[in-house]
């Protein structure tokens, strides 16, 4: 069942200048996610409670996670981009709020003339100070308009900045478990290759006593040399995921030590229950980017209106105090005079023809808010669609998970009949061989399994938006630093 994603919940506090009263989001909201109660987990329980003051990764008992993902939130150049977007937009918000308020310029004039006549020289000199004041009558709200406009902008940067931060967390945790994923990996492929030199050897001395053939230890030697390469590849995986780590620390690679960041992690964590994801319409509450195209499509409404009233009368009044002293000299007289003067007045403008311009821009900017209107409806749906995507594969991952260790059990199973019946001499080597293959590449399957699932949960958190730090403060600002040229 679903309802349609009415425009009064996109803008409940804007006033629409648009000749549609009214308009909706053309984006069913379903009532309810399709795969949220599709299979009940059993150890399902009510989820964390989302807090302001808390980020989701702190649901994990992971030390190293906190203290990875703190660093990023206070040194990520992206991050930081987005802590400078915010201030550009209060800059703009200032400028908008200042054109509401009176504008007062000092003047002050010092002149002297000299001029010759029938009857001789005259000379005067001439002060005049002025305090001019302008102050535009915001007649239409035009000015108050473009003023909460700006301040929209504002705070769309800001959740532009909150979106950031829960994808930086999300990014941060997949490297760290990327990093530990590769630990894990290191340890399992190490025990396969000592595992594997165990049978060469066995393989070895049962050939020299005549139980074995020569293509029974070449396929040993094979199997050993494959598990050292394999190890060598995913030596290579740890040092990369350590170099992308580095970057969302926003330091260079190679500064990140991964074996000093929490050695004892070669495990991935215990994640729990599912988390709650609650009803749809609560994503449009609770994602910061969804919230941040509201606020756009309000600020590029009330931008429709300070256009409509920039073609109606605007009314301006001046007043200017000053002071003025005069001297004049001619035919040995001297004439002084001083005193306090004004000016005061108004001006009415009012719009007759501009060639349809003033008609265009409100034209363009209806355009311009038509395009909000479908973008937040895109990135709503988007929204669901990745909330119902991360639970559909978290489910599925589960699925799998079990598989696989059901596969390992079965492989064992069959390496160790396999074994017997080799030392039995039932059977050649190859079915001893083929089983230590299937039992090695399943457990690193097993490992894939469950990075896979930390992974979809992580991803789950990201797409409901996830509880985040309202606590994050604006980093201290870059400056440049002077080096050598690095084009010479």
């Amino acid at each position: 069942m679903t309802r349609p994603l009415l425009l009064s919940l996109v803008l409940a506090s804007a006033c629409l200048h648009d000749t549609t009263p009214n308009p909706v989001v053309a984006a069913p909201l379903p009532t309810a996610y399709s795969a949220g109660d599709a299979e009940p987990a059993p150890e399902r329980e009510p989820s964390v409670e989302r807090r302001a003051d808390a980020g989701w990764w702190l649901q994990y008992d992971d030390v190293t996670l906190h203290a990875l993902v703190d660093r990023a939130l206070r040194n990520n150049y992206t991050l930081r981009q987005r802590f400078a977007a915010i201030q550009q937009a209060a800059a703009l918000r200032r400028q908008a709020s200042g054109l509401r308020w009176p504008t007062v310029n000092g003047l002050a004039t010092l002149s002297r003339s000299r001029s010759v006549g029938f009857f001789g020289a005259n000379t005067s000199d001439r002060l005049d100070a002025s305090l001019p004041i302008s102050y535009e009558v915001d007649l239409f709200a035009r000015r108050a308009g473009d003023a909460r406009a700006a301040r929209d902008e504002v705070r769309a940067s800001e959740l532009d900045m909150e979106a950031a931060a829960i994808s930086l967390s999300a990014e941060v945790a997949e490297a760290w478990y990327d990093v530990v994923d590769a630990r894990a990996e290191l340890v399992t492929l190490t025990q396969q290759r000592e595992t594997n030199e165990t049978y060469l050897e066995l393989t070895q001395l049962r050939f020299q006593q005549g139980l074995a053939s020569a293509v029974d230890v070449h396929q040993q030697r094979q199997q050993t040399a494959a598990s050292r390469a394999r190890l060598e590849l995913t030596t290579g995986t740890l040092a990369v995921a350590g170099q992308q780590l580095a970057l969302l620390l926003g330091e260079p690679p190679g500064s990140v030590d991964v074996a000093s960041l929490g050695p004892e992690m070669v495990a991935m964590p215990e994640l729990g229950a599912t988390p709650d994801p609650g009803v749809p319409g609560t994503l449009v509450q609770n994602r910061p980017d969804v919230l941040a195209a509201r606020r756009r499509v309000e600020a590029a409404d009330r931008r429709i209106g300070g256009l409509v009233s920039a073609r109606l009368p605007t009314l301006t009044v001046q007043f200017s105090p000053g002071w003025q002293w005069f001297r004049t000299d001619a035919d040995l007289t001297q004439n002084t005079a001083r005193g306090f003067t004004y000016t005061a007045g108004a001006t009415l403008n009012v719009p007759v023809f501009d060639g349809m311009v003033a008609a265009g821009r409100v034209d363009q900017q209806r355009g311009v808010l038509q395009q909000q209107l479908e973008q937040l409806g895109d990135l709503v749906l988007r929204a669901l669609v990745e909330v119902e995507g991360a639970l559909v594969l978290e489910r599925q991952q589960r699925r799998n998970l079990e598989l696989v260790r059901t596969q390992l059990a079965i492989a064992g199973d069959t390496l160790a009949a396999s074994r017997d019946r080799y030392r039995a001499g039932l059977s050649d080597f190859l079915p001893v061989l083929t089983a230590i293959q299937a039992q090695q590449n399943t457990e690193v399957q097993l490992l894939d399994a469950n990075r896979g699932l930390v992974s979809q949960r992580i991803q789950l958190h990201r797409a409901l938006g996830g509880s985040w730090p309202a606590s994050l403060t604006a980093p201290e600002p870059s400056t440049p630093t002077e080096g050598e040229d690095p084009a010479r």
